[in-house]
């Protein structure tokens, strides 16, 4: 990968609140570019959330194929980031922020503004990182 940037394809965020007994899933849509080794699942436990932010933990690193992880039905708010990385070791930047809010938590507080973008950032693509849950079978 000589001078090309890894873009992650996720930039929108679904939060569904679970039914009691239920889990939670991340899920993001497959990067395509031919070197792509995986990626890095990351969690914070307060916003901003960034690979680098206090608080924020790598979750999980997942291989090429994986587009969804299982998150359980953590007892607070949490949130998530996942990067892109290639068979070099580059990493893209963060995908937007997915918020899961267990059902019995207050609505997390609402995001910090917006910095400027930084110079030459690629634009956003389509796609989106989002949250899921399902009943678990008793």
């Amino acid at each position: 990968m000589a001078s090309r940037k890894l873009v992650l394809m996720a930039v929108l965020v679904t939060v569904f609140w679970p039914a009691i007994g239920s889990t939670a899933t991340l899920l993001w849509n497959a990067n395509s570019e031919p070197d792509l080794a995986g990626y890095n699942i990351y969690r914070c436990s307060q916003l901003p959330c960034t690979k680098r932010s206090p608080g924020s933990a790598l979750l999980a690193t997942v291989g090429r194929t994986t587009t969804s992880f299982n998150i359980g039905t953590p007892a607070v708010v949490q949130y998530y980031v996942v990067t892109a990385y290639d068979t070099a070791g580059n990493e893209s930047g963060e995908s937007n922020v997915a918020t899961y809010t267990p059902p019995t938590a207050s609505p997390p507080p609402p995001p910090p503004p917006e910095q400027p973008p930084a110079a030459l950032a690629p634009p956003p693509t389509p796609g989106g990182l989002r949250i899921v849950t399902a009943v678990s079978s008793p």
